[in-house]
């Protein structure tokens, strides 16, 4: 079975998620650097770099469930819900033995960073029509 035109859509939307997180993070970082609220903005940039292998981790699951789904095999990986929580854990680990560096509350705000960029690229190819092929009924 052909998966390329699955494959070529995931990865349009797989790059605008990293460009525009990544432009995101650019400006915490910025702010960071330049703001004399530091430990705020290095617990945001730390749970933005969270949140961003998180949403790359759950849509490189994400394909693979779909491949194996398209190629009709039985078994599903699952979605690695153990390695997005152990993820977490590290920027809370530097945030409370650091807390003058890092501001653990901040890293909460921060957390939403990759899954708001991913809402906004879908209803951008939404918008623009990107991939619909016609009404369902």
């Amino acid at each position: 079975m052909d998966f390329q035109p699955y494959r070529e859509s995931l990865e349009i939307r797989r790059r605008r998620v990293i460009i525009l997180t990544a432009c995101s993070l650019a400006l915490i970082f910025l702010l960071w650097l330049t703001l004399p609220a530091r430990s705020f903005f290095a617990g945001m940039f730390l749970g933005g770099l969270v949140s961003l292998y998180n949403v790359l981790h759950i849509a490189r699951k994400l394909r693979l469930a779909g491949e194996t789904a398209l190629a009709g095999e039985g078994s599903r990986p699952g979605l690695g819900l153990t390695n997005r929580f152990l993820a977490l854990i590290l920027p809370l680990i530097l945030g409370i033995r650091y807390p003058e560096q890092v501001n653990v509350l901040s890293i909460f705000l921060g957390l939403p960073l990759g899954y708001m960029a991913a809402v906004m690229v879908e209803l951008s190819l939404i918008k623009s029509g990107f991939g619909h092929h016609g009404r369902r009924g």
